[in-house]
């Protein structure tokens, strides 16, 4: 119990921080003259360093254990930070967004793995690890704004990389036990696709579509999208802070009450529905539904940790994660870098009918192969 709060410590900081750069760094690149197309780019860089890094992180763990990675991103977190600090050019953002992929990479290569590893009931402790997870971020986010204001882009992001410090006495204190020998055949063996069951392989399509879908409402989206109907910065920290808040409080009221297929479906329905609205609004009514997507993310969060603990062999968690959520990031990387050009062409509007219409596919798609049990699909 001790190694979890100690890695749920680690998770909090961590996400508080991801809260703060999410309102940040898009108005930071904003005031800077980086243009709309050029910073969908820069934010588009993130997810595939951030699954290349996962991966080989996620082989690693399995066998050498997983306190050499949180250690590892609170040394990465300290780095990114302080090249935000210092930015002024895309090049410059996009080397922050670099090692803020691998950063990322290392912490969640192995935190689902450690909470599988060390909890009995699964599916909640996951649930659990996306609510801290979820809430630490809307704390994140809340304070962003009152911190821009008052401390001004800089100094904020200094703040953040003396809050990353902590994470390295706390990683020291987690236990260090690795698995086994680590080679050249027994990662490749963890890595062979041909040996997944069929559900693992749908199910890797069917992230690759999700990804897409979120990726186009993803990174700097909303908050430009608050910015272009006349919010401030603090207001825009307020607004997505309170959409993660709720998000992490509904993981946490409804996690594992439903049955999987049920939820997927009832929540991709309303993901569907609400997106296209949000595309539709305008001015407060558009602030008032950002909020309320907080809602349909706490209920696909369950959704899709209920996967997780569906599909995955207890021997590989890492590696078998890390595999599922490549197809993820995959198609998140092309809908970000694509998602400056359509509202540079088209407008939000377009982008979250996008969103919405693709997500059909994920949410029809993961309802009929959950059917059978993971040996029959």
């Amino acid at each position: 119990m001790r190694q979890i709060r100690t890695a749920m410590a680690i998770q909090i900081l961590n996400s508080f921080i991801t809260g703060v750069f999410w309102i940040a760094l898009p108005l930071m690149m904003e005031e800077r003259n980086i243009d709309i197309v050029t910073m969908g780019f820069v934010f588009a860089s993130m997810p595939v360093i951030f699954q290349v890094g996962r991966m080989a992180f996620a082989i690693v763990s399995d066998f050498w254990g997983r306190k050499p990675f949180f250690l590892l991103s609170g040394c990465l977190g300290i780095i990114s930070s302080t090249i935000y600090t210092l930015a002024y050019t895309a090049v410059e953002f996009l080397f922050g967004k670099v090692i803020e992929g691998v950063k990322s990479a290392s912490l969640w290569a192995v935190n689902r793995a450690f909470f599988l590893e060390n909890s009995r009931a699964k599916w909640k402790a996951l649930v659990r690890l996306r609510t801290t997870t979820y809430i630490s971020t809307a704390a994140g986010s809340l304070l962003a704004g009152f911190l821009v204001v008052q401390l001004l882009y800089e100094r904020t992001l200094m703040l953040c990389s003396l809050m990353f410090t902590a994470v390295i006495p706390l990683s020291l204190l987690l236990s260090s036990k690795g698995r086994k020998r680590l080679s050249a055949s027994s990662a490749f063996y963890a890595l062979d696709f041909r040996k997944k069951s069929r559900i693992f392989k749908v199910c890797f399509l069917l992230f690759f579509v999700m990804g897409l879908s979120f990726g186009f409402v993803g990174g700097f989206v909303y908050p430009l999208f608050l910015s272009s109907n006349g919010f401030d910065a603090e207001i825009i920290g307020t607004i997505m802070g309170l959409q993660i808040l709720l998000a992490g409080l509904i993981s946490h009221v409804f996690s594992a009450r439903f049955e999987i297929r049920k939820l997927i479906l009832a929540s991709g329905m309303m993901y569907t529905i609400l997106l296209v609205l949000i595309g539709l609004s305008g001015a407060i009514f558009a602030g008032i539904l950002v909020v309320a997507y907080g809602f349909v993310e706490g209920l696909l969060s369950i959704g899709q940790e209920g996967i997780l603990t569906r599909i995955t062999d207890e021997g590989s968690y890492g590696t078998d994660i890390g595999l599922l959520w490549t197809g993820h990031h995959v198609g998140r990387t092309f809908s970000l870098a694509m998602a400056g050009l359509v509202i540079s062409w088209f407008g939000f509007s377009t982008l979250f009918l996008i969103s919405a219409l693709t997500y059909v596919v994920f949410y029809a798609g993961s309802y009929i192969a959950l059917r059978f049990p993971p040996r029959d699909v």
